[in-house]
């Protein structure tokens, strides 16, 4: 797929932020701020160096300098190293001086995160440059970049599509092999290798990749991550499928769930409350209103049933590109760097939306599907069912079987 990226709108928008604030640069250590003008895969700790006018500068790691010049859209990469005078605090700091910044308002990126990969800058690098530029001022402008990536560009939004499709077909892929008797790890290499064949870039969640939570595992108070396991799955588990892929560095994640072998009655009762709460979330996601908003009505309804015991309190997170996968949760609180409760939704916004309903020693349910709000309402980019599949089949036998093709239902 083609999609032409407009990196030098983006650097535009990020210069005007600094020229409002009356900053003279921006040292973006974030993730996501690294790709959103790197236009690369970036893994390394890195920086992109923002002037309020003129060329911004990556500085990343020397041994894969080169590769992001080639690849990326930034050209004026510098690279750092273990080496007198070339660390990662000395070569922002020089670069700085380069520019003629060394008494300058600089912004930096503060804050903390629950996603482990997001990138803050560290005590220690603060330190440096506070060292190593003593006149300059140093101002948090962390807000900058996460508030110009909620709203998605038209081409970000075809290359989600692209990627939640991808998850989509591992899904369904999955659906047809899973058995039981299979290990965790297993159904994991059917995901991964599905994605990979269909063009996903990475695995990029740091949960575990593919996540598979199969029986006691699919239902953790508080819905635990689920990295794949050597536990073999059983006849009458709930599996929670949670898959992940890239392209064009953004981001696809799907999660969805199968019951191995008809529910019993007090797996029924969970599987409705999930299900009722994920439509209700859905209904809830439109222009206009605020993520608050849309936290305080599901939450309502969970209340109102009595499910309170079952649904996580919180209801989504960010999607975008790699390095944006937290910020802004769904949650009727503040939390700076963490939530947004007063953010009003407005056409191309994407949410990944997600419910964790679990009673432990009975079932686990979990969704996560990029959500698009759209000028009349919204649309999920996954075509999967939200309700659950239930494989209808001896539990005992191979689901690999020419015997059992076709029999795979929704609930």
């Amino acid at each position: 797929m083609q999609v032409h990226i407009n990196f030098p709108e983006r650097l535009a928008k990020i210069q005007a932020c600094l020229k409002e604030r009356g900053l003279a640069a921006l040292v973006g250590t974030r993730l996501n701020t690294v790709t959103h003008l790197c236009g690369a895969f970036c893994p390394w700790r890195s920086a992109v160096l923002v002037p309020a006018t003129g060329n911004p500068r990556l500085v990343t790691l020397m041994m894969d300098a080169e590769r992001l010049k080639d690849e990326g859209w930034l050209k004026d990469v510098a690279g750092y190293g273990p080496m007198p005078g070339m660390s990662f605090v000395e070569t922002l700091a020089g670069t700085l001086r380069e520019w003629g910044l060394e008494k300058a308002a600089i912004g930096i990126e503060s804050g903390g995160s629950a996603y482990l990969p997001d990138g803050f800058i560290t005590l220690a690098e603060y330190e440096g440059l506070r060292k190593a530029l003593p006149e300059a001022t140093w101002v948090n402008a962390q807000d900058i970049v996460a508030r110009l990536t909620l709203v998605k560009e038209e081409a970000e939004i075809k290359l989600l599509r692209q990627a939640t499709a991808m998850c989509d077909y591992a899904h369904e892929v999955v659906r047809r092999e899973i058995r039981v008797g299979m290990t965790e790890k297993e159904v994991a290499g059917i995901a991964e290798k599905a994605l990979r064949d269909a063009g996903s870039e990475f695995a990029w969640t740091f949960t575990g990749g593919q996540e598979i939570g199969s029986g006691y595992r699919s239902s953790y108070a508080m819905g635990g991550c689920t990295p794949a396991t050597d536990k073999r799955i059983q006849c009458g588990e709930t599996v929670i499928l949670d898959f992940h892929g890239m392209y064009g560095l953004m981001l696809g994640d799907v999660s969805h769930n199968a019951v191995m072998g008809r529910p019993t009655a007090a797996q029924r009762k969970v599987m409705e409350a999930y299900v009722e709460t994920c439509y209700c979330l859905i209904d809830a996601m439109k222009p206009g209103r605020s993520l608050g908003e849309v936290a305080r009505q599901v939450t309502a309804l969970v209340e109102k049933k009595g499910w309170q015991n079952w649904v996580l309190p919180g209801y989504g997170h960010g999607i975008g590109h790699f390095g944006m996968e937290w910020y802004p949760c769904v949650l009727d609180s503040l939390e700076a760097c963490h939530t947004e409760p007063d953010y009003v939704l407005e056409p191309n916004y994407v949410q990944m939306i997600a419910v964790v309903c679990n009673a432990p020693g009975i079932a686990g349910f979990r969704l996560e599907r990029p959500l698009l709000v759209t000028a009349g309402g919204n649309e999920l980019l996954s075509k999967l069912p939200v309700e659950p599949w239930i494989l209808d089949a001896d539990c005992c036998c191979d689901f690999s079987s020419p015997r059992y093709a076709g029999r795979v239902q929704a609930w």
